[in-house]
């Protein structure tokens, strides 16, 4: 069995949102065949903070992908899997309206010029330091607090025959932080789930599903509805929390 080795800083940044999972919300999971509205209006460009995301820590204890074949499960999954809920989160922030975004190859470049990529210095002034260099007022750190997907027959047997529709079912759960860049003080916490359900996807489905999505790139599946709503439901969660912006 090969083991999976996943970066210090994920690690650290895992443990900042452990400390204040206390403070979150309960989340009431969002099940819905399509992606929901967004229920916040959107706020007049001044009045928006501008926001760097972070990848998303993706932590492989919450991860039940078993259902798909083993190759869309090799040592780099989680890893991808970070980057590319990353980039759904920015794009999701982005479409609320109410926030002005960083390039996400600016944050990396950051990253990479200040050697953060591969030491355990992630805490979090830290990461309001690296908030600083992009000029950004608030930093989105978030993680996966889970990620299933599940097949079951439903349907009965008729005269002792048994039949029924396999149903898959993709369950995501995300934790979302605003970090202040002046301060390293978390201002805003969001939990979101999403669940959706479909009886024709196929397991090529689920695993083209799970490709594009490590690309950072989703398209209207079951895997990418309940991500998106969770994501909505967490971004908007934590937007809730946010002082007004000073002009």
């Amino acid at each position: 069995m090969r083991t999976l080795v996943i970066p210090p800083k994920w690690l650290v940044l895992a443990a900042l949102l452990v400390v204040t999972a206390a403070c979150a919300p309960a989340a009431t999971p969002t099940e819905s065949s399509d992606v929901r509205p967004f229920a916040l209006p959107p706020l007049e460009r001044d009045a928006r903070y501008l926001v760097a995301v972070y990848d998303v820590e993706v932590n492989p204890v919450r991860v039940n992908l078993d259902v798909v074949p083993a190759r869309e499960r090799d040592t780099r999954l989680f890893v991808d899997l970070s980057r590319g809920i990353g980039d759904v989160v920015t794009n999701e922030l982005f479409d609320l309206g109410r926030f002005r975004v960083v390039e996400r190859q600016a944050l990396a470049s950051v990253l990479l010029e200040q050697d953060l990529g591969r030491t355990d210095r992630f805490d979090a002034q830290t990461v309001a330091e690296v908030g600083r260099l992009l000029g950004a007022e608030l930093i989105l750190v978030g993680a996966v607090s889970e990620f299933s997907l599940d097949r079951a027959t439903a349907g009965g047997g008729v005269f002792g025959l048994v039949g029924g529709t396999t149903v898959t079912t993709a369950r995501l759960g995300v934790d979302l932080r605003f970090v202040d860049s002046s301060t390293g003080e978390i201002v805003g916490i969001g939990r979101g789930v999403g669940i959706a359900r479909d009886a024709e996807i196929s397991i090529d489905g689920l695993s083209q599903a799970l490709r594009l999505l490590r690309a950072g790139t989703v398209r209207e599946s079951i895997v990418a509805v309940a991500l998106r709503n969770a994501i909505r439901d967490a971004v908007e969660q934590a937007s809730l929390g946010l002082p007004p912006r000073a002009p």
